[in-house]
């Protein structure tokens, strides 16, 4: 190769490096000045994208600014009033809470009754609203079924259901007008069987159940007031017989306290005895003649002028009358 060829070479390779040169100093001065700026200087780190917008997201306040009217009311309540209304509101519904869990159970007799009458007064009423334009009104609730059926809700109750027979009765005198109410409950089903609207069928079938479910409502409450009765009977008998038996024992010791010759145990006790049968002829017999309910014990009798004159029977007749004569005068 001759020397002018490779100064050629030379001086392509010089321009070629002059041309590349000039193209890098032309992409670094056209850098975009943000980029430029945002290179991390000596050596620090950057913060990452995900730091970044933790720090752009702005606090969320959760408070709500009071009314004029709540700061006023927050103004004039202490924490103690606070703590009082919500100690009371507690109270309240652990009172309710309470009354509620206590709720006594309907017995079978008073629910059977209650659904009856539920579904007469539902189907009276319907029935009134759509062909008189007034509803049934009634006295009698459910709840006075609790705790447990009474003659008097009975009354209310059979009140109520005579009304609304009477509804009925108006706005379907050829239906049932003519049907007479002393019917058997059978005669009463049969009846309903053959009515084409359904609510008046339902309304004569709940009302022989109403009466089935009362008649049951009396026979149990009879049988419980008639145990009643029996243990207040008891309950009386045995407060008089503790009452007899205080008595008895106050006769015996005021008897016994004054060392009579007697067996004070036996004869207070046979007076008491006789006394449940004839009041007025045990207490004469015990003032006039204490003897015949306890035999006077002679050997207890204390001679008279120092043991010289022996005993007697009379003797037995005077320690007989000072019986008497105490028994008389006792108090207990």
């Amino acid at each position: 190769m001759s020397d002018s060829n490779v100064l050629e070479d030379d001086d392509f390779e010089k321009l070629l490096d002059s041309f590349i040169n000039d193209s890098m100093n032309e992409v670094d001065s056209g850098a975009p000045a943000d980029e430029t700026n945002s290179r991390p200087q000596n050596n620090e780190s950057a913060p990452s994208n995900e730091e970044a917008d933790d720090d752009d997201i702005a606090p969320v306040d959760y408070t709500t600014e009071l009314s004029p009217q709540g700061q006023a009311v927050n103004e004039t309540m202490s924490d103690e009033d606070l703590d009082k209304m919500l100690v009371s509101s507690l109270q309240d519904a652990k009172i309710e809470a309470q009354e509620t869990h206590d709720q006594p159970m309907l017995g079978n007799d008073e629910s059977e009754l209650a659904q009856a009458f539920l579904n007469f007064y539902n189907s009276v009423n319907k029935l009134s609203m759509t062909h008189l334009n007034k509803p049934y009104q009634c006295l009698f609730e459910i709840d006075d079924l609790y705790p447990n059926y009474k003659p008097s809700i009975g009354k209310i109750l059979s009140d109520d259901v005579v009304a609304g027979w009477v509804l009925l009765t108006k706005m379907f005198p050829q239906e049932i007008g003519n049907f007479p109410l002393n019917s058997s409950d059978e005669a009463f089903l049969n009846f309903a069987e053959k009515l084409t609207d359904t609510d008046l069928q339902l309304a004569v079938i709940s009302y022989v159940e109403i009466l089935i479910d009362m008649e049951g409502c009396e026979l149990t409450y009879q049988a419980k007031f008639l145990k009643y009765q029996e243990k207040q009977i008891k309950r009386l008998m045995y407060e008089e017989y503790m009452e007899r038996k205080e008595r008895q024992r106050k006769f015996t010791e005021a008897l016994a306290a004054k060392n009579f010759p007697v067996d004070a145990d036996k004869l207070i006790s046979n007076y008491f005895r006789v006394a449940q049968k004839d009041v007025d002829g045990a207490f004469k017999a015990l003032t006039t003649n204490p003897a015949i309910f306890a035999p006077i014990d002679f050997s207890k009798i204390k001679p008279r002028w120092f043991g010289l004159l022996k005993v007697t029977p009379k003797d037995g007749i005077r320690v007989n009358l000072e019986i008497g004569n105490f028994l008389k005068r006792l108090k207990v």
